[in-house]
């Protein structure tokens, strides 16, 4: 449980600041920006951060062969667009029409762009960081 609760942390952090930098594109088109959109961002950030956790919780005791990972990103990706789009809608935060689901979509895309390239940079980081300690440790052996 202390596992997945570090892991919504993080999730929530990133897909947090990809909505944030998202949003900030959005605004140009507006002159003013109302405050009920922060909380309103904070739910959507831990609704998209829970399905999110949850999905890269799942661990299959066998490997999972690329094209299911891909139809598991791909249905993902769509739960988050219809997550989005459920908000949005309740919301005011864009027009239900197909205008409306294909900027949901590319904004959605453009998150999940954004919570790969700082999730990969953090994996990265995790990961050198992970060998210059088993460097050290055998060096000292």
């Amino acid at each position: 449980m202390k596992t997945f609760l570090s892991d919504l942390l993080k999730w929530f952090l990133i897909i947090n600041t990809g909505i944030m930098a998202i949003v900030w594109i959005n605004l140009f088109g507006y002159d003013e920006i109302w405050t009920a959109i922060f909380p309103q961002i904070f739910g959507a950030s831990f609704l998209t951060s829970l399905v999110t956790t949850a999905y890269f919780s799942i661990n299959p005791k066998k490997p999972i062969s690329v094209p299911v990972r891909i139809l598991l990103t791909l249905a993902h990706y769509l739960l988050l667009c219809v997550i989005i789009m459920g908000l949005g809608n309740a919301f005011d935060w864009f027009e239900l029409s197909i205008t409306g689901c294909i900027m949901v979509a590319l904004s959605v895309a453009g998150v999940y762009l954004i919570a790969t390239v700082i999730s990969i940079v953090l994996s990265k980081n995790e990961a050198d960081e992970m060998t210059r300690a088993l460097k050290n440790f055998n060096s000292e052996n």
